[in-house]
């Protein structure tokens, strides 16, 4: 044999050695009946014996030099093996888990990223829920089955880089995530896309800016703009005498706005008589009051046509017309054209709704003789209410462009148990009635026309005659009573089987819709009501009311104490917590 082939036999016997001491370790382990030193010593004398008896058999040959191991090192060696074997087991099972964690790490990543994109699956933490939308917006997107486009004429980083325009971006991902695949968003620059603008606004005749958002659905488009996305408000700081700038988020409101009216394919339409000759009808102060109402229409989705009445034409397009707060009476020929719009060549079926105002003369003659016919009279007199446990303070347009501060002795009114109110349900807000002249209901039938309050005051009611000098007047020997603030008249014709019917309605003032009242959600239900009632009265679904959130921004302050206990726990608390676990995983590992 060469020495190579002997030095191999050597090494596989050694090896032999080692498997057979590890086995016998083992072995000694699992049967309890030998100690593992035991197995040991007892291999370690076999192989002695082994290797006598092979000196023996060759005679001549040289004894080897090999100096043999006592049974302790044989334990020991045998032991190390063993430790080697469960490092490595253990260390490849470490290696593998942490590998699979990894790996399923990075597809739930890749999973949730998607499932976001289409969910928006984000948790709104602030206290106000600015980031959520209403409830009742999303019942309406989970109803929606038409598709429609919405596009935005920004880049998406000019609300993003915004914390205050954030929401906006918020609150359109959110209604993509719950419209079930029907609304998608886009975002274009006008800078770099020019030609966008006319390919999406549809017949739109103004210009597009900045902000601006174009909902489309087929051949039906809104555009809501900037400003009734973001609402900025002044309010007035008497120790500085200086105004400060407030935000408010109205989006979402005039969003859902947007997409009942291009799902709507049967909008009313409604003639707002505003003008005689060119000029207007209404006098400077109650422009707000006009300009109220031609924002409450436009929001719910009312298709508004403003009609000079010297000129135009009543037709039977109209649904319902409006004549708000005429200053000087109209002519018998254009009170004609409204009469002739309600008789609608005897088939009735149309509707008109009269503002009064304080600020017009005292007697229209055509226009009085025209509402008594209808069993109505707007009295000359403003009412206020002498009970202070329910008079309000009121601010008005006017009033706030003239410093005058709040209006007091308002009358809060309620609404009657009339049919034509059953879309309002009430709230906790009040419905007030600044500068507002009483509705006399003359009779309750006649000539087949029958008539109805809607809204009354308290009984703790006054009357201030209009003209008359508040000098003069003594509030607490008039006579208290309640008052309408509102009625209605209905004329109906019946032909065989057929029920025709007309309503006039009152209001004794435009000032029910004066601009600030009506722009103050939060405060007064007066627009509320008056939507509902109108919805009511056209048989039109009635749009969401969504309540305005306020942008402007929110300190938290931290005491002294609160600052040092967060100190503690995120410098020593958290960081002894981490080194306190690593040692024991590090002290457990090494006795394994």
């Amino acid at each position: 044999m060469s020495k190579k082939d002997e030095i191999k036999k050597q090494a596989d016997a050694a090896a032999d050695d080692v498997k057979e001491a590890a086995d016998a370790v083992k072995d000694a382990a699992e049967d309890g009946k030998v100690s593992a030193k035991e197995a040991l010593a007892e291999i370690a004398d076999d192989l002695a014996a082994d290797d006598a008896a092979e000196d023996t058999g060759k005679g001549a040959k040289k004894k080897r030099k090999k100096r043999e191991r006592t049974p302790k090192e044989e334990q020991e060696r045998a032991l190390n093996a063993v430790k080697r074997r469960k490092k490595f087991k253990y260390g490849a099972l470490a290696t593998a888990i942490t590998l699979v964690v990894i790996a399923i790490v990075v597809v739930l990543n890749v999973i949730c990223n998607v499932l976001d994109s289409r969910y928006n699956w984000n948790i709104d933490l602030t206290s106000s829920g600015l980031y959520q939308i209403d409830d009742k917006t999303v019942e309406y997107l989970h109803q929606l089955n038409s598709d429609i486009e919405i596009s935005v004429m920004a880049d998406e980083s000019y609300f993003l880089d915004n914390s205050m325009l954030k929401v906006v971006d918020e609150t359109l991902n959110r209604f993509k995530a719950e419209s079930n695949g029907h609304i998608s968003v886009g975002y274009y620059d006008l800078t770099k896309n020019p030609d966008i603008a006319n390919s999406v606004k549809g017949d739109y005749s103004g210009e597009l800016t900045l902000g601006d958002v174009v909902v489309k659905s087929g051949e039906l488009v809104r555009v809501v703009p900037f400003d009734e996305i973001i609402k900025t408000t002044q309010e007035m700081d008497y120790q500085t005498y200086s105004y400060n700038q407030k935000y408010s988020f109205v989006g979402e409101q005039s969003l859902v706005s947007a997409l009942m009216g291009v799902t709507d394919l049967h909008p009313v339409k409604v003639a707002v008589i505003n003008k005689t000759n060119g000029n207007a009808l209404y006098t400077s102060q109650d422009e707000g009051c006009m300009e109220m109402l031609k924002i409450l229409l436009d929001k719910n989705n009312y298709n508004v046509t403003e009609v000079d009445i010297a000129t135009d034409t009543l037709t039977d397009e109209y649904d319902l017309a409006i004549l708000c707060a005429p200053y000087n009476d109209l002519s018998e020929a254009q009170l004609a054209k409204i009469t002739d719009y309600l008789n609608n060549g005897g088939t009735y079926g149309k509707d008109l709704i009269y503002l009064g105002s304080p600020y017009q003369q005292l007697t229209l003659p055509n226009v009085d003789a025209f509402l008594e016919l209808w069993g109505l009279k707007v009295g000359p007199a403003i009412m206020y209410d002498s009970n202070d446990a329910t008079a309000q303070r009121v601010q008005t347009f006017l009033s706030y462009l003239s410093n005058v501060g709040a209006i007091s002795e308002i009358p809060a009114v309620k609404a009657t148990d009339d049919e034509l109110n059953a879309g309002f349900t009430g709230s906790t807000l009040p419905v007030v009635a600044p500068l507002c002249r009483p509705v006399e209901v003359l009779f309750e039938a006649n000539s087949g026309r029958a008539v109805a309050p809607l809204l009354t005051t308290t009984d703790t009611c006054y009357l201030f005659p209009l003209g008359e000098s508040s000098d003069e007047f003594d509030k607490d020997a008039a006579e208290k009573s309640a008052f309408n603030v509102a009625a209605y008249s209905t004329t109906t014709f019946t032909s065989g089987s057929e029920t025709y019917s007309g309503r006039v309605v009152a209001f004794g003032s435009a000032w029910f819709l004066d601009y600030v009242v009506g722009s103050s959600a939060a405060a007064y239900d007066n627009a509320d009501y008056f939507v509902k009632m109108l919805n009511t009265l056209t048989g039109k679904e009635s749009v969401l009311t969504i309540a305005e959130k306020s942008l402007d921004t929110t300190k938290i302050t931290v005491t002294e104490a609160q600052g040092k206990a967060i100190r503690t726990v995120t410098v020593f608390c958290i960081p002894l917590a981490v080194a306190l676990i690593g040692i024991i995983v590090y002290v457990r590992r090494r006795n394994r």
